[in-house]
């Protein structure tokens, strides 16, 4: 039987995950919106795109009762997250969060952190998967291969570059880093997840409409490694970027599609150009097979250095 699937916020970010879990064999069987309007235009905008044929609901509770889906996603606004991961694991309901997994600029960091923790927690109790949608860490793997298919060798240097469209948001370096800094962070503790920083390493440039930060994180066994984390918003064309350089070894992310059309990312190497399933695909496609690409303490561990590296630069 297919699994089932509910998601929060299906109308932005939301309906494209609702077309990845039903290319992987799910059934988004339902939706959360905001208004009774909301979920009527979302309604018909899933059913054009994946052929959806569940119920859309303007109250989470009441969807979990009613629904029982396999798996609850959450693409709402990051100030929700935490409520709605907590309902939907006491509900009994696997959970995907989009990043940040929790995030409001009105609670302290410390407050956060305790919070994540007790979902972690939470999760483990009621045996429930519980991964977040950092999919660069899915990325991290494809790279991983293609560095030692070509001969590989130690990492002393690492630099992820991301850039998105401003879309005429103000500048806002915060919002910026606590939106892509997650993606940035996941490739490297992908590859080394028991990396620990040099805190004590740690410079910060948060200006308008960039955030950067560059430490150095030490591997037990291996020499240290010097990292740089480039988040921007963009008014400018190219309106993406997607830069992940291992020493002198550059890995750019283009969107593609593949032999039947189907939106893929493509990986431009200086040796080669390889196609492989969108990112976001394969984070799925991982959490259908019982194992979520960032979870438990990696989860726990991305958000750590994101508030860490936004304290610092605060201090």
């Amino acid at each position: 039987m297919a699994a089932r699937i509910a998601i929060i916020g299906a109308s932005g970010i939301g309906k494209h995950h609702a077309n990845w879990w039903t290319l992987e064999g799910a059934e988004v069987c339902a939706f959360v919106g905001t208004s009774n309007e909301s979920v009527a235009r979302t309604q018909a905008i899933l059913q054009e795109t994946v052929g959806f044929r569940g119920r859309g609901y303007t109250d989470l509770r009441r969807l979990l009762l009613k629904e029982q889906p396999d798996f609850v996603d959450i693409c709402s606004p990051h100030p929700c997250h935490a409520e709605q991961v907590r309902l939907s694991l006491e509900a009994g309901c696997h959970v995907l969060c989009e990043k940040p997994f929790v995030y409001d600029a009105s609670a302290t960091v410390a407050a956060l952190q305790a919070q994540a923790l007790e979902l972690v927690n939470l999760a483990e109790r009621q045996q429930r998967q519980l991964g977040v949608c950092a999919q660069y860490a899915a990325a991290a793997r494809v790279f991983r291969r293609l560095w030692d298919e070509r001969g590989g060798g130690v990492i002393t240097r690492y630099c992820g570059r991301l850039e998105a469209p401003a879309k005429g948001r103000p500048a806002d370096p915060i919002r910026i880093w606590t939106d892509l800094s997650p993606h940035v962070l996941s490739v490297i503790l992908a590859w080394y997840p028991d990396a620990e920083p040099w805190w004590d390493s740690l410079e910060h440039r948060f200006d308008g409409h960039a955030a950067t930060a560059s430490m150095t994180i030490h591997i037990p066994g291996q020499p240290d490694i010097a990292c740089e984390f480039q988040t921007r918003n963009r008014n400018e064309a190219p309106t993406n970027i997607r830069e992940f350089t291992f020493n002198d070894s550059l890995f750019t992310v283009e969107a593609g599609r593949d032999s039947e059309g189907v939106f893929c990312a493509r990986i431009v190497t200086a040796r080669s150009t390889v196609l492989v399933d969108d990112f976001m695909r394969l984070l799925i496609r991982d959490s259908l097979k019982g194992v979520p690409t960032v979870r438990g303490e990696s989860l726990l561990k991305n958000l750590e250095w994101m508030f860490r590296i936004l304290e610092g630069r605060r201090g």
